[in-house]
């Protein structure tokens, strides 16, 4: 008997030593994954900034802005090393990681310095459209590049989680059996893995709590009626992640609303703090009697204040107050798409509303628009998410908003940009937000009720 128990006791501690060797050599596995993820989204992060500078530096001529070129001319040999680096730990992806370490150089010598050469020779060709495209085209390419590694390294990382899980499982499994004779080393053994789970989980339950908590101050709990207009909203958000986009519509006197979008650079608890700051800034600043350009330079300099690194936000104010029958709408832009007139009768056009992005400059210029809708008229506004999908070259808002019917309502609106949103293959690259208005004229007055609006899908409003 006590033979038996020895080999029982031996049988069981081999196993777990076996299945503990087994766990602690895909924890070292995840490990090295995590690091080569790390390394291709440092190259990333290096051409989005220089893209993000170099449009700053097209548009403004300030050296302010080639400074991430020059700091990714700096760290580019030290981060092409450290990826060469990790591909060698993990033997995988070499192919594929020196095809995105080709775009990446390609990009720097064949577009931006090239670049940069004309915009001192000719600033204007520098800040074309066909340059703006070009840029946007390469970098959506490595963007696409880094999606595809990333997508590789989540499949093995999965089918190595899932061995692991099964491991555990089988080890639980050999330790009940050997349970009666096994030592106090173990039982205590035990106590901690189990320990270890319990955190585990409250830890997930804290960030899914800090989640919805950030996600409720991101987005409003409902849309009013705005009296003789339709309000539709579309919300898509690109993972799990809090995002930077948000948008608003609220009344700021008997007779006058606000609606604002816009967009925060950046992803998680840092983008979506900032995200929430500028949309309840801009919200105070507008019931308070600041009209769209005031609201856009306070929270430009609330921004500046709070000395952020590289945090930019593009927004965009819309004013509505009824006049002689009609609805008058004031527009500011702020480094933001500019929203779309979509007419009853006529062409939809982007308004020529533009704008400094907010966090860069102590100083911006901002060009307001007045447009007045009569009845019929509609007003889109959306983020760079419905635009900026993927290498390929969709179609203009404009255009996909003139495939409509003429009556179109504020829900078709918002559809018709949603579906162009969707158009591109591929996973989303970017979180989606539209803000749609129609006018449908009727008697002004006070709204009967709020409606609500549907965060994370869609939401509409009508007050007549």
């Amino acid at each position: 008997m006590v033979v038996v128990g020895a080999l029982l006791v031996a049988t069981g501690v081999a196993l777990l030593l076996s299945n503990t060797l087994e766990l602690r050599r895909d924890a070292q596995a995840t490990t090295r994954s995590d690091d080569y993820v790390a390394r291709v989204v440092d190259l990333e992060s290096l051409v989005v900034d220089v893209e993000t500078g170099l449009r700053g530096y097209a548009i403004t001529d300030r050296p302010l802005f080639l400074q991430p070129l020059r700091r990714a001319q700096d760290e580019l040999p030290a981060a092409e090393m450290e990826l060469r680096r990790a591909v060698a730990i993990n033997h995988v992806y070499q192919r594929q990681s020196e095809a995105l370490i080709a775009s990446v150089r390609a990009y720097l010598g064949g577009y931006v310095l090239p670049l940069l050469a004309t915009a001192r020779r000719d600033p204007a060709a520098a800040r074309s459209l066909a340059e703006t495209l070009q840029g946007k085209r390469l970098v959506d390419t490595i963007r696409a590049q880094t999606a595809a590694l990333q997508g590789s390294l989540s499949a093995r990382e999965l089918s190595r989680q899932q061995a692991a899980r099964r491991a555990a499982d089988r080890s639980i499994t050999e330790a009940i059996v050997v349970l009666v004779v096994l030592t106090l080393l173990t039982i205590t053994l035990g106590v901690i893995l189990g320990r270890l789970a319990v955190e585990r989980d409250r830890a997930r339950q804290r960030s899914e709590a800090a989640s919805e908590t950030l996600q409720r101050g991101i987005l409003p709990a409902g849309l009013p009626a705005i009296p003789g207009c339709e309000l539709a909203v579309r919300f898509v958000p690109n993972s799990d992640l809090v995002g930077g986009d948000f948008y608003d519509a609220f009344q700021t006197s008997p007779h006058s609303w606000a609606l604002i979008i816009g967009d925060v650079a950046g992803k998680g608890v840092a983008a979506a703090a900032l995200t929430s700051m500028a949309r309840w800034t801009l919200r105070g600043l507008l019931e308070w009697g600041a009209d769209p350009a005031e609201a856009l330079r306070m929270l430009n300099d609330t921004i500046l204040r709070q000395e952020l690194d590289r945090r930019f936000v593009t927004a965009a104010c819309m004013q509505l107050s009824r006049a002689d029958g009609g609805l008058a709408v004031t527009v500011a832009c702020a480094g933001h798409p500019p929203p779309i007139l979509v007419p009853a009768k006529g062409t939809p056009r982007a308004l020529e509303s533009h704008g400094t992005l907010l966090g860069a400059l102590a100083s911006i210029e901002l060009h307001t628009v007045e447009v007045e809708l009569a009845e019929g008229d509609g007003i889109v506004a959306y983020t760079d998410g419905v635009t900026d999908q993927g290498p390929q070259e969709g179609i203009p808002p404009a255009q996909a908003l003139a495939g409509g019917a003429p009556d179109a309502d504020a829900e078709a609106l918002a559809d018709a940009l949603e579906r162009l949103s969707r158009a591109s293959a591929g996973p989303y690259r970017d979180d989606v937000a539209i803000l749609a208005l129609r006018f449908v004229g009727g008697a002004e007055g006070e709204p009967d009720r709020p409606a609500q609006a549907h965060s994370g899908e869609s939401g509409s409003a009508i007050g007549v």
